[in-house]
C-alpha cells in the first residue's frame, strides 16, 4: 500500500492518524490552499498575498500600487480591487470550512465539491475611501450548511480604518 492510498479511501477505511501526523496533514492542507490562492492569476495581477488561513477565518494583504487607482484625482484603491479581494478571501475559507464539514467523505467527493466552489451572492458596502499604503482583507465563516457557506468581510488599510465591509454566500 503506498502512502497516497489512503488519500482515496473513505474516513473509516483510512488507517487512524497520530495527532501529529493529522497536524501535519492539516499543515499541508493549509499550504495548498495558501499556494493555490496565491496562484489565481488576477489576485498575482493585483499583488494580493493570503497571509492566513484558519478554519473559519482568512487574512490577505495588497499593498497600494499606480495600476489600482480607481480615482486618479483623489488616488485611492479602485472598488473593483476592494470586491475581487474580497470575495477572493471568503471563497479561500469557504473552501477551508467546506472540506471541514465534508469530514468522513471520500476524498474524491471532497474534490468534487470544492472543484464547484462558487459565489451565489455577496454584497459589499464601501464606508469610505480606499486610502492607504497597504491593506488586509479579512472574512470570516458565519454559518456552514451541507451545500452553502456564508461569510463576513473586513478592508483596513494600514492604519486599522475600516474601508468596506461585506457579506457573501458561496455554493460547494
Amino acid at each position: 500500500m503506498n502512502s497516497d492510498m489512503s488519500e482515496t479511501l473513505t474516513a473509516d477505511q483510512a488507517p487512524k492518524l497520530s495527532p501529529e501526523e493529522r497536524a501535519a496533514r492539516l499543515e499541508k492542507r493549509r499550504q495548498q490552499l495558501i499556494d493555490g490562492f496565491n496562484a489565481i492569476p488576477f489576485i498575482v495581477h493585483v499583488g494580493g498575498k493570503l497571509v492566513y488561513i484558519g478554519e473559519d477565518e482568512a487574512r490577505a494583504e495588497i499593498s497600494m500600487a499606480p495600476h489600482l487607482v480607481g480615482n486618479t484625482f483623489q488616488q485611492i484603491l479602485h472598488g473593483g480591487v476592494i470586491a475581487t479581494l474580497l470575495d477572493s478571501v471568503a471563497g479561500v475559507v469557504s473552501m477551508a470550512a467546506a472540506y471541514g464539514r465534508l469530514k468522513g467523505q471520500a476524498t474524491e467527493e471532497k474534490m468534487r465539491r470544492m472543484a464547484q466552489l462558487g459565489t451565489i451572492d455577496m454584497r459589499i458596502d464601501y464606508l469610505r475611501p480606499g486610502r492607504g499604503e497597504s491593506f488586509i482583507a479579512t472574512a470570516k465563516v458565519v454559518r456552514i450548511g451541507s451545500k452553502i457557506c456564508a461569510t463576513q468581510m473586513t478592508l483596513h488599510n494600514e492604519k486599522d480604518a475600516l474601508i468596506a465591509t461585506g457579506n457573501a454566500v458561496f455554493h460547494y
